[in-house]
């Protein structure tokens, strides 16, 4: 049996009489009784699934009839478009659809696996004829019909894909925007307004020339934004995100004065837990640490006081906070703890600000 090298033809065929066939292969599942049947399929594995239920509507309907444990569902770009699957039942795998063009159309779809310290990686490689993203878009609609579950998590290279998944699922736990994929501030407000992230939002350099600032908060828990220049202090302090971290900053020394002096009021930033600041800028560290701790009462505090050493993302992955052997200690009125890291330059010579809220442990 082959199968077609597009979505729309990803179907089991006959193959022709020069190929040698396997007996097994022809057997005629879809005649079996319906009880039968689906005790078969309860037994197939991911891949297997889904290229069962691509074989006609009628063997979609069937493999839906069956209870199948949620998959998460990550689209990804590692090598052109990728679905990543994951069983919360069965952790020890994961499974791979992935578009190329390594070899001759007449040889996909084929198989392949990998095994790592973690986990066993399970392939299904599929042509790319030119047309990998419609088609792993329309795959990825079938497959959350099929397992009824939602995408996850998403990788996003181009404006279109924005406007996609937009209309496809506007709410995903996970979102990373890279390079060049927001071309203007009108797909930037665009995005921020219909795109709902609920967990983690990473998002790289807007392509644009045009100078703007951004002030409406940008809801997700854990956001992370290289080449920050246009984020604003009221984004920051009128948005309810627990962690943020900004790269290529213009938020002066002066504006995380005031971050730092609404955190300890209590008026602000009640669900922070950790904030991260980079910029350039002409002060040199001293003056830059304290213009940002001007008029605030700290008590010093070290590495041994309880202090986490990283933030939560999600239940598979952390972020590991930067070493240091003091800290500065801001208290407020409820008893949480603001700790201010040593102010640093980076490999880049960008000025580093850190802060994290934290609460000892009775």
């Amino acid at each position: 049996m082959v199968y077609s090298h597009s979505f729309e033809q990803l179907e089991i065929q006959n193959k022709p009489k020069r190929f040698k066939t396997n007996p097994r292969n022809q057997f005629p599942l879809l005649k079996l009784p319906r009880v039968v049947l689906l005790e078969c399929i309860e037994n197939l594995d991911v891949l297997e699934i889904i290229l069962f239920s691509l074989i006609s509507k009628r063997a979609k309907t069937i493999a839906k009839l069956v209870h199948w444990s949620p998959l998460d569902i990550h689209l990804g770009t590692e090598c052109g478009p990728q679905i990543v699957l994951k069983c919360y039942t069965d952790p020890d795998n994961e499974w791979v659809i992935e578009y190329n063009e390594d070899r001759e159309p007449s040889e996909y779809p084929y198989f392949d696996s990998e095994e790592t310290d973690l986990t066993v990686l399970h392939y299904l490689f599929l042509n790319d004829n030119g047309n990998a993203i419609e088609d792993s878009k329309q795959m990825t609609a079938h497959i959350c019909e099929v397992f009824r579950s939602p995408i996850s998590g998403i990788d996003l290279c181009e404006e279109s894909e924005i406007e996609w998944i937009i209309k496809f699922q506007p709410t995903l736990r996970n979102v990373w925007i890279w390079d060049d994929a927001i071309t203007s501030v009108e797909t930037l407000d665009h995005t921020f307004k219909n795109l709902k992230v609920t967990n983690y939002f990473y998002l790289e350099s807007v392509s644009t020339v045009e100078k703007f600032q951004y002030k409406e908060p940008i809801p997700a828990r854990f956001l992370s934004i290289r080449n920050s220049y246009w984020l604003t202090l009221p984004s920051i302090l009128n948005g309810t995100n627990s962690c943020v971290r900004l790269q290529d900053s213009k938020l002066t020394p002066k504006d995380i004065n005031t971050l730092l002096k609404k955190w300890q009021m209590g008026l602000k930033l009640r669900t922070l837990e950790y904030l991260e600041i980079k910029s350039f800028t002409p002060l040199d560290v001293e003056s830059f640490t304290n213009e940002a701790l001007k008029d605030l009462v700290w008590t010093n505090g070290d590495e041994n006081d309880g202090r986490p050493t990283n933030v939560e993302i999600d239940d598979d992955s952390t972020y590991t906070l930067p070493e240091v052997q003091t800290v500065k200690n801001l208290i407020r009125n409820d008893g949480m703890i603001g700790s201010i890291f040593e102010v640093f330059e980076d490999d880049n010579m960008e000025l580093c600000f850190s802060f994290q809220v934290w609460s000892k442990q009775i």
